[in-house]
């Protein structure tokens, strides 16, 4: 088959598209919606909003179990000792995010159960009580830093209260977050990718020690639910027929692995970017503070605008033609969900910010399909408690450094390290 691949120019690691990408998929959506970027490990890009409708749609020739979500290409040598760290350490199996049916369907059965809207209601008074500590500091005239003093915090105690897990542990949540956020989609040195293996082998090894314990002693979190999570019968029937009826340890920690990054970097990044959009167009903070049910309506444009996971990837498993592209079998795709929620063909006017927007639902922030996010009713319900507590507490505020923008360095997990604002009333 001769490769007729339509090659792209964009460096996803470029400093300056991590901290502004929109023109540049704008381009691509308009001229090659498809495209082959040959950085790193080589990468098709799918940014049309209809085209990564096609893709998720289609696990069989869409594979999620992709095995590494890592975006660079890694010498022999290191891939020599990033194998014997990984050895040392819990096995992470394919699960939810990297898995396909049946694999897919048996997860998705015993992890649902954790994740129900029901569960999810539970831990709301714990967020808004974590909230109001957090805000006792933003007091008229005081500059803080959003991102360290509310945004990291809380979702890290969340997943912590959720997991039942020591209150003191979540400074290592947060580490264990970063290292494995910093292999997706990140130009990383040899000695970075080394440590973000050894931080995963720790949390490894503290969620093997956290479910042996909850083994012999259950309780009503996260963590208790997985390890005792049993498939009937009749939820066995159309799988198949040696499926196990629990989830083995390595599958726990790797869907442990999966929730940390969903909701918790995700949850920092979007409330984070919310808060400079709500800096630049205050007639929003106004809005929510004269009328909280406008809040999840501004969740939801927010979700469309900011696409906290703004890439997932996938694998072909044949030949396939995509938007006039033949794709070649064993290719790694990315869809761009940040592009198709900026698709100007399904949102007019995609960089004005408008909750009022009558098709909102068609966002793909929480993905689509068999994948479509198991945490999102938890996701949303934080994001709205976060803000009916912040619009409460503060009256107003505003940037405290104009050169705030600084951005880590993974275009799939867009952060900005820091956001200083200055409480005004």
């Amino acid at each position: 088959m001769s490769d007729d691949r339509v090659y792209s120019s964009v460096d996803p690691t470029d400093p300056g598209f991590i901290a502004c990408p929109f023109p540049t998929y704008e381009r691509l959506r308009a001229e090659t919606p498809v495209s082959y970027v040959p950085h790193g490990r080589g990468f098709w890009f799918v940014t049309r909003h209809d085209l990564v409708l096609q893709v998720v749609s289609d696990p069989k020739t869409f594979s999620s179990d992709v095995r590494s979500l890592a975006f660079d290409e890694f010498p022999p040598a290191l891939l020599q000792q990033m194998a014997e760290i990984s050895r040392a350490g819990v096995q992470n199996v394919p699960t939810l995010l990297t898995a396909d049916p049946p694999v897919h369907t048996r997860n998705r059965r015993l992890v649902s159960r954790a994740f129900t809207p029901r569960a999810a209601k539970e831990h709301e008074p714990f967020m808004r009580g974590v909230c109001r500590e957090l805000l006792s500091k933003f007091v008229p005239g005081s500059t803080v830093d959003f991102v360290h003093d509310f945004a990291v915090p809380l979702p890290v105690r969340v997943i912590a209260e959720a997991l039942a897990v020591p209150a003191d542990r979540a400074d290592d949540f947060k580490r264990w977050s970063d290292a494995a956020v910093a292999l997706i989609g990140s130009k990383l040195s040899d000695e970075e990718v080394l440590r973000s293996l050894r931080e995963g082998n720790e949390l490894g090894a503290f969620v093997i020690e956290q479910i042996q314990h909850r083994r012999s002693n259950p309780g009503g979190d996260l963590l208790s639910t997985l390890t005792h999570a049993r498939l009937s019968d009749d939820e066995t029937a159309d799988l198949a027929g040696d499926a196990a009826r629990q989830l083995s340890d390595g599958e726990i920690y790797s869907i442990i692995r999966q929730v940390l990054v969903a909701g918790n970097e995700t949850t920092t990044n979007l409330l984070t970017q919310m808060m400079v959009r709500f800096a630049n167009e205050p007639q929003w903070w106004e809005l929510m503070r004269s009328d909280p049910s406008v809040i999840p309506a501004v969740v939801e444009e927010s979700l469309r605008m900011i696409t906290p996971s703004a890439v997932n990837q996938r694998i072909t498993t044949r030949d396939v033609e995509l938007g006039g592209v033949t794709i070649p079998a064993g290719e790694n795709v990315l869809v761009i969900y940040l592009s198709a929620d900026h698709d100007e063909r399904v949102f007019p006017e995609p960089e004005r910010f408008d909750p009022t927007r009558p098709n909102l639902a068609e966002h793909l922030a929480f993905g689509r399909g068999i994948h479509f996010c198991v945490g999102a009713s938890l996701a949303r319900l934080e994001v709205r408690v976060a803000l009916e507590e912040l619009t409460r507490a503060i009256g107003s505020f505003e940037l405290a450094d104009p050169r705030h923008e600084e951005w880590n360095s993974t275009f799939s997990l867009r952060a900005l390290r820091r956001l200083p604002l200055r409480v005004t009333s």
